[in-house]
Parts: structure tokens; C-alpha cells; sequence
């Protein structure tokens, strides 16, 4: 097997990638587009050198699976506007929707830690009533690190058991630093990068043209 090259290089690429949006004035949110797309590109190069295709298949993540999204989630300040951006795209009630339920899940998580946030079953903004991501496209990271071989023990979780969920690493550390190398960009622009709690952000930010 060949050896597949360190998280290090993800955080490279996605900070290479975003600094260079960033130069062209492309704004935050193609900043954290341009990162995203590096990190895929990184991740299949990833997927191939350690021949992952196999433990890709068996992952129990799909459309309207969504145990994992009452988790206090942290975005960059460019996750942040990417997200706005595509919120923005919704039509107008469901754009309401968005910015109450963020409202409420701000209150709710306020001065909460992720283990009291995650006990406290505050459910994302950005899920629709069928437990579909309704900007999945425009995720975050940390969104896209999360993986799971097993819905049951995510459920179980969710409901408060304690239980390991089965988590495929290469995947999770890929993401993980690949949002450090955006921060790494922000910064270096005199961006403060954050991060920011998802709920917050969406509540702060406007998320209508």
C-alpha cells in the first residue's frame, strides 16, 4: 500500500486554496468554497492511496439520517458566509424558518458546553422537517468530517447511552484540518477566522439578499 500523505497536507491545500480566493477578492464565502473543493480533491487522493472505498460503503450516513446534527457545531467566519449565502437562496418562508429556529437553538445552547448541548437535543437550523440538510451543499466541515458505520449506537447516543460510534478517521482528520488551514488563510488576510457557534452566527448574520 502506498503511504498516503498527512493531515498536515489537507491543511496546507485548504489554506493554499482559500488564500488564494481571498487574493482574487473573492470574498469569505468563495474563500471557504475554494477550501472545500481542495479538501475534496485531497480527500479522494486519500480515498484511493488507502484503498477506503470499501469502508466508504459500509458508513451509515445517508439523507434524512440526522442523530448527529444536534451537535454543537463551530464554523469559520467563511463556513459562516457560505452557509448565509446559501440560506439566502431559500425561498422567503423557508428563510423564516432558518432564522427562528437558529434563534431559539442560540437561546437554548447559550453558556452550554458539547456534552450539554448535545444532552440538551438542540436540533440544527438547517434541518428541514424530513431530517434533510437544507444547504447540505454548503455544509460545514465539521458537517463533512462526521461519519458513522453504525446508526443505531448515533441513536443510541441521542438518547443518552454511552457507546463508541464507529467512525472512519481518515475522514474525520481530513476535515478537521482542513478548517484549520482556512482559519490559517483568514488570518493571515486580518480576517478574524473564529470560530463560531453555528446557531450564533446565523442569528447575528442576515441571511436574506
Amino acid at each position: 500500500m502506498s503511504s498516503a500523505p498527512g493531515y498536515g497536507e489537507a491543511r496546507r491545500r485548504a489554506d493554499q486554496a482559500a488564500g488564494a480566493a481571498l487574493a482574487r477578492e473573492g470574498g469569505q464565502a468563495a474563500a471557504a468554497r475554494a477550501a472545500v473543493a481542495a479538501t475534496d480533491s485531497f480527500f479522494d487522493l486519500i480515498r484511493h492511496t488507502l484503498n477506503l472505498d470499501g469502508h466508504l460503503a459500509r458508513m451509515a450516513c445517508k439523507a434524512g439520517c440526522a442523530w448527529c446534527c444536534y451537535q454543537q457545531v463551530a464554523v469559520t467566519s467563511a463556513e459562516l458566509a457560505l452557509i448565509v449565502e446559501a440560506v439566502a437562496g431559500l425561498p422567503p418562508e423557508r428563510r423564516a424558518e432558518v432564522r427562528a429556529s437558529a434563534a431559539e437553538a442560540a437561546v437554548r445552547g447559550r453558556g452550554l458546553d458539547p456534552g450539554r448541548y448535545w444532552a440538551a437535543h438542540i436540533r440544527c437550523p438547517l434541518l428541514d422537517e424530513t431530517d434533510r440538510c437544507l444547504v447540505h451543499a454548503a455544509r460545514p466541515m465539521a458537517c463533512r468530517a462526521f461519519n458513522s458505520a453504525d446508526a443505531t449506537v448515533c441513536h443510541n447516543s441521542f438518547l443518552g447511552e454511552t457507546g463508541r460510534i464507529p467512525v472512519l478517521a481518515a475522514q474525520h482528520g481530513t476535515w478537521a484540518h482542513a478548517q484549520a488551514g482556512l482559519a490559517d488563510a483568514l488570518a493571515r488576510a486580518g480576517i478574524a477566522p473564529g470560530p463560531v457557534a453555528l446557531a450564533d452566527g446565523l442569528t447575528i448574520s442576515p441571511t436574506a439578499p
